[in-house]
């Protein structure tokens, strides 16, 4: 057997080995998982981007007689952003369940990573999914 033939056979078997049919050097690179970028809490500084980091997550809020029923809402959409020179103004659309709907009030929000916040929400719609509620935001900046 002549060297080249030698590391032929070589370079097959190792990378059968470790589990391709690919000669060693030749598999793909480990592909590095972006990170997302760093979530602020929202109750530091409300925003229109801010809010949209948040889509599709859960919200624990606090409510009902003497704020001790916890209701689950999630954060569906965040949209009608108009922003002019000193001012910001969008709404958040949050989903709850379907039995015992609440009132139009502020309530006290908290989420892991948004922390805690306070928060007026208005009931919007209701459908076969759940109550709807929104936010309302008309911001200073």
């Amino acid at each position: 057997m002549n060297r080249r033939t030698f590391l032929v056979a070589m370079t097959g078997c190792t990378g059968v080995a470790i589990g391709g049919r690919l000669p060693v050097g030749m598999a793909a690179p480990p592909t590095a998982k972006a990170s997302p970028p760093p979530r602020a809490p929202l109750g530091e500084r409300f925003s229109y981007e801010g809010f949209r980091t948040y889509i599709g997550e859960t919200f624990y809020v606090y409510g009902g007689q003497g704020l001790r029923n916890v209701v689950n809402l999630q954060l569906v959409a965040v949209d009608g952003q108009r922003q002019g020179k000193e001012t910001e103004q969008f709404v958040a659309r949050f989903r709850g369940p379907g039995d015992d709907p609440l009132a139009a009030g502020v309530y006290q929000f908290q989420h892991p990573t948004a922390g805690e916040f306070r928060l007026l929400i208005a009931p919007a719609v209701s459908d076969s999914k759940g109550h709807y509620y929104r936010a309302d935001f008309n911001l200073l900046r």
